[in-house]
């Protein structure tokens, strides 16, 4: 703190409604040299150090300093009409031990007033805990350069005007963000002719006139070195008894960062809304690109999507000053492919536009541009397309700042992307699909009863929130409320296999098989189930062999598994047991199998109804809580299972229960 000096000369009266400043780790004082009190310290004092103004003042602040790095001492003198003062500019750097013990590195900046005859007569300054840059900065600098490094990678401006608003104390920070320089002692309308921009003046004048509200807060933008940037300002206004000012205290904080981060949510959460409303496709992409525009210029814009099964390039969406042929083109060598087959954003101006074709990666296609910025647009790690924007005049419209936004965007642009075109993959198949009467009512058919497992879920849990809400623990509700997320997202999974399984039908289908891990499969459907399991208290009996694996469609092999496990559940009485299990068995012809295993104690199944499945026919029966569904189940596991080279060997008694037993050629 600065030193206290014996003095004769009268301490002005400081006026004592000081309001309050309220910026977390720190604290601005005033502190009476005469009398060797703080006349007024903010709230935060009690965070900082753990100690009230009055135990400060009874305790003394030098008890608790553990440690002082002195730093420098400036005095100078500034001119009040005809009146000349003396002001001595004060910064250190404490050890202080708080009340609890702990240890803080506390930085003071400070300014003094000084009378005729150069005797201290108060003090107003900031203390802020800097412990965590102090931790860092030990190892890099030594003693003697602590301080300044210190102010020099402080993120905080400090500016202190007298009461005629002539600067009095501006900080290293400040006079590199204003771009001013021998501003000490001038009026504050100086610092409005540096870097800030034309539409704050007027806004940061205002922030700054006293007849204004106390302690407003206001954003400014400014223009640095690095471009521009956001200020976040907030003043204390300080007046004597008589209410007269005697000076304005201003601390800045530079928030682009935030600011930009805040957009780029903002914009991310719009895409992914606008996916989930009506909107189609085009109307998606022109909301994407209007989304894009409130972060960068996006007079050249387009989204390319990559048809890997025709080798082409389509442009959906294409907005371009120069170029007018959005025509799907093969896939080819232009700065859209390379991004495609690198699977990485590039931003490329004309010198590496030229490298990369003398190299033969690329070749030129269209009007070339000063400045290209390309990102892969992607969905599981497979590059679906690309969301590119360029400048035909300027290089610098484009950084690699606008590559980092993009980056970050790109991925939910994608998701909103895919989810639309499934969609309308969806919509355009079952308007195809209504020509054709067989297709369409399987289709439907498979619609009402494979959705209804997870929808089962949602439902049975739901209600058990709903009745049983005050009788559960946290943890059950937790869970509870997991298991419904998960259903949710399963069932957008499962419109994609209905639209896998039309494809089947018609022969269109592609099977992926790969190296599958049974028990998690297994784990998978029962956790998917786990609503209707519980609803009907359902006993469930699980022998899995560890460490077994098939060669399988993993979409196939979970329809599978769910269908056969939902129709246990079904027909099994409330309180009732169902099996699961899997081993390595060896065939008939001496070839090692798995042997998947679906047994329930339930209501079995008909000699009438056994010839139906036997057959692939479609039928329904209610469950034993009067479930009901389309009999689709099994004709769905039948033909899975054939595609998947296994065999299904169904037994059942009726009145006492059914085993459902499928084979599969060991991975």
């Amino acid at each position: 703190m600065p030193k206290k000096e014996e003095t004769n000369s009268r301490t002005p009266e400081i006026y004592k409604e000081i309001p309050s400043f309220n910026e977390n780790n720190k604290v601005i004082y005033l502190f009476d040299q005469n009398t060797g009190r703080y006349q007024y310290m903010s709230s935060d004092i009690n965070n900082l150090a753990g100690y009230s103004i009055e135990e400060f003042n009874s305790k003394g602040f030098k008890s608790i300093v553990k440690k002082v790095i002195s730093g420098k001492k400036n005095t100078f003198r500034t001119e009040y009409n005809e009146n000349s003062e003396a002001v001595e500019e004060f910064s250190a750097t404490y050890l202080i031990e708080r009340k609890d013990g702990q240890h803080r590195w506390i930085e003071d900046n400070a300014f003094t007033k000084l009378d005729k005859n150069g005797k201290r007569i108060y003090s107003i300054g900031v203390l802020r805990d800097i412990s965590e840059f102090k931790e860092k900065l030990d190892k890099l600098i030594d003693d003697k350069t602590r301080l300044e490094a210190i102010l020099k990678l402080s993120d905080v401006i400090f500016l202190m005007l007298d009461k005629n608003r002539n600067v009095i104390l501006l900080n290293e920070k400040g006079f590199e963000v204003f771009g001013v320089k021998d501003i000490i002692g001038k009026n504050y309308e100086n610092l409005l002719r540096g870097n800030i921009k034309d539409e704050s003046i007027l806004l940061f004048k205002k922030f700054l006139d006293p007849a204004s509200e106390q302690d407003i807060k206001c954003e400014i933008k400014c223009v640095d070195h690095s471009g521009e940037c956001i200020l976040s300002w907030q003043r204390t206004i300080i007046k004597d008894e008589d209410g007269q000012l005697i000076s304005i205290i201003a601390s800045g904080q530079d928030i682009t960062e935030k600011k930009k981060e805040e957009n780029i949510q903002k914009i991310i959460s719009q895409i992914l809304q606008a996916a989930n409303t009506e909107r189609n496709l085009d109307e998606l992409f022109k909301f994407i690109h209007d989304s894009v525009s409130e972060l960068m210029s996006v007079d050249n814009f387009y989204i390319a999507l990559h048809d890997k099964e025709n080798n082409m390039i389509t442009f959906p969406y294409f907005i371009d000053k120069y170029d007018t042929d959005n025509s799907p083109k093969s896939f080819g060598n232009g700065l859209t492919e390379y991004v495609i087959r690198k699977g990485r954003a590039e931003l490329i101006n004309k010198a590496i536009d030229q490298e990369l074709a003398s190299k033969g990666e690329t070749e030129l296609i269209g009007t070339q541009s000063e400045i290209w910025l390309g990102v892969p647009l992607k969905i599981k790690g497979n590059t679906i397309g690309v969301l590119a924007v360029q400048d035909y005049e300027v290089e610098s419209t484009f950084t690699e700042k606008h590559k980092e936004i993009l980056e970050a965007i790109s991925h939910p642009v994608s998701m909103a992307i895919e989810r639309k075109r499934v969609e309308q993959e969806r919509e355009k198949l079952i308007d195809n699909l209504s020509e054709l009467n067989t297709s369409k009512d399987k289709l439907f058919s498979l619609i009402s009863h494979d959705l209804r497992s997870p929808f089962n879920s949602l439902l049975g849990f739901s209600e058990i929130l709903t009745g049983e809400y005050d009788s559960l623990t946290d943890d059950e509700i937790r869970e509870y409320l997991n298991v419904i997320y998960e259903a949710s997202q399963n069932l957008y999974g499962m419109t994609n296999n209905l639209l896998q399984y039309s494809r089947f039908q018609m022969g269109r289908i592609e099977f992926r098989a790969e190296k599958l891990d049974v028990e998690k499969v297994i784990n998978n459907s029962i956790k998917l189930l786990k609503g209707n399991i519980v609803k009907k208290e359902i006993n469930i009996f699980k022998d899995v062999e560890p460490g077994i694996y098939i060669n399988a469609d993993e979409d196939m092999l979970n329809s599978i598994i769910q269908n056969l496990l939902s129709n246990a559940i079904k027909f099994t009485d409330k309180g009732g047991d169902v099996s699961l299990s899997a081993k390595k068995i060896v065939n008939s012809d001496g070839k090692d199998e798995i042997e998947f295993t679906v047994e329930d104690k339930g209501t079995g199944i008909s000699e009438v109804n056994m010839q139906k499945i036997l057959k692939g026919e479609m039928f329904s029966t209610p469950g034993t809580e009067r479930e009901y569904g389309t009999g689709l189940g099994v004709v769905l596991v039948k033909d899975f299972i054939e595609k998947n080279n296994g065999t299904l060997k169904i037994e059942s008694e009726l009145y006492k229960g059914s085993r459902f037993i499928c084979c599969f050629p060991l991975a």
